[in-house]
């Protein structure tokens, strides 16, 4: 009967500690194309880890590179026809500029709610 008990219990803890593990970041897809970035303005949460996947799609651009100063990424390198990720967490509500390394163009937004 303490076996059984004891497998029991061994067997609980993994289904608690499942429970308390950190949520999977959201996922949010950013084009840089002729146009610029795509989509320009981006909804997250305050306190919510989110992975945006960003993929330039043309030559044609100075966006080569990102920084998001209010998440202190500098020159986060973008490069041809290839996605690559990057996750953060905003800690405050508000609006968070990013735009390119080299001029500072694109004029992305990402809009932070409570």
């Amino acid at each position: 009967m303490r076996a059984f008990l004891a497998l029991a219990l061994l067997l609980a803890v993994p289904a608690v500690a499942a429970d308390k593990a950190p949520a999977a970041a959201r996922k949010i897809e950013i084009k840089v194309t002729d146009a610029g970035f795509e989509p320009r303005e981006v909804k997250l949460k305050k306190g919510e880890p989110v992975t945006l996947v960003f993929t330039r799609t043309t030559d044609r651009t100075c966006i080569k590179a990102v920084d998001i100063p209010d998440e202190k990424v500098k020159n986060f390198v973008l490069p041809l026809d290839k996605a690559v990720s990057l996750t953060i967490t905003p800690q405050k509500a508000g609006t968070e500029p990013f735009h390119c390394t080299a001029m500072g163009m694109g004029g992305g937004k990402l809009i932070v709610t409570e």
